[in-house]
């Protein structure tokens, strides 16, 4: 027992003086908060760094006259030498394992982004849970330059407005660099991305002036779902289709349903504690979707009395009949103009039916994929009418 103390004993000072051996000195690091890529006229990469800004906290700087974050872009032909250009801009050493946002710009996003998950998927000093957004129809640089009224940094702009899009409407969601990696070696899977737009003046939005107003001139706002095929950007749903698609993937937590029940009269349904199920048959071909969900009446423009049960009965009808038809259109204009299997169906197939999924796979995209029935059914409950019993006659 004696001898376990003193070996103890010796080891102490080990443990107390030991360092980590790769410890930084935090102020010579650079915390990079979001990183953008585009593709230049030239054919080289441009990468943007946003950083936050120390001298913010300096006690010797006016803060009021400090920006919160600075940004560094510079140009190479490979990712790994533009990164490390920017070392001659920047005098701290660029530090990712805080990376918040990944955001693509839209000219690199069509020529294909297997390069950017090679680098940072071998890039051992960053974390794989930041997310991965496109630039739609914009460059990244001019993405993470803005100033945002309610946030610091605009990459946690953007950030928040996806979490909040995905838990309230499900146009986009949020998607990791780790699941997007999965779903590009998956030979199964295709990848769908969520997008920002830029909204206003590029040159305004760099300026103090834009987030001095009640209205901001140039804003960032959540856009629609960016749809691949292997690693190339496809194209851009529309906000309807992009929720729809959510629907498919089992990605929507809240949402909003309206049909029209007059010349521009409405009924609107809130879904919530949706699910989705992807089934596939055989013979003949199909995908069969099911989705349960249950709703509350949130709005109605219409003269329609809310006690009487049949009533109720045809709203529950009507909101039914109109997300089956919505599912059902977005899927079939994906897999007939796009062709580009984003709903996961192939790999629904191979993991329930390997044996056929074998016979066929080969020529899937050329013969099955779009000669593929669809059928969406909704199971929807009605649980709230809202507190008015009657609505009144307008």
């Amino acid at each position: 027992m004696m001898k376990k103390i003193k070996l103890l004993i010796l080891l102490l000072p080990i443990f107390l003086f030991t360092g980590c051996y790769n410890y930084r000195e935090l102020n010579q690091l650079a915390i990079t908060s979001a990183v953008g890529i585009d593709l230049t006229d030239d054919g080289l990469y441009r990468v943007t760094i946003q950083v936050l800004n120390t001298k913010k906290n300096d006690k010797d700087s006016n803060a009021s006259e400090v920006p919160e974050f600075v940004v560094y872009s510079s140009d190479a032909k490979t990712l790994q030498e533009a990164f490390r250009k920017i070392i001659l801009d920047s005098s701290k050493r660029i530090y990712a394992n805080h990376l918040q946002v990944l955001l693509i710009g839209d000219k690199l996003a069509k020529s294909g982004i297997k390069d950017i998950m090679d680098m940072f998927f071998r890039n051992s000093e960053s974390r794989k849970q930041f997310l991965v957004l496109v630039a739609k129809d914009q460059k990244a640089e001019n993405i993470l330059s803005i100033l945002t009224p309610q946030e610091n940094l605009s990459s946690k702009n953007i950030k928040d407005s996806l979490t909040i899009d995905s838990i309230f409407l499900g146009v986009g969601q949020l998607i990791t660099f780790e699941e997007m990696v999965d779903n590009y070696i998956n030979d199964n899977k295709e990848i769908s991305l969520p997008t920002v737009e830029l909204r206003g003046p590029v040159d305004y939005g760099e300026q103090t002036e834009n987030i001095e107003q009640t209205s901001s001139e140039t804003r960032l706002v959540s856009g629609p779902t960016a749809i691949f095929k292997d690693d190339v950007l496809i194209d851009y749903l529309t906000l309807k289709e992009s929720i729809m698609l959510n629907f498919v993937n089992d990605r929507i937590k809240n949402t909003v349903v309206s049909y029209e029940c007059g010349e521009n009269k409405y009924v609107v349904a809130e879904l919530l504690n949706t699910k989705s199920s992807l089934d596939i048959a055989t013979d003949p071909l199909k995908a069969k979707l099911t989705v349960k969900a249950h709703s509350n009446i949130n709005e109605i423009t219409c003269n329609l009395n809310l006690q009487d049960d049949d009533v109720i009965k045809e709203i529950e009808d009507n909101v039914k009949q109109k997300l089956e038809d919505d599912i059902t259109s977005t899927m079939k204009k994906i897999i007939n103009e796009y062709n580009t299997d984003v709903f996961g169906i192939r790999d629904t197939l191979y993991k329930n039916n390997p044996k056929y999924y074998k016979q066929i796979k080969d020529e899937w995209y050329d013969k099955y994929f779009r000669d593929m029935e669809i059928d969406v059914n909704v199971d929807l409950q009605l649980l709230e009418k809202g507190n008015a019993l009657r609505v009144i006659e307008r």
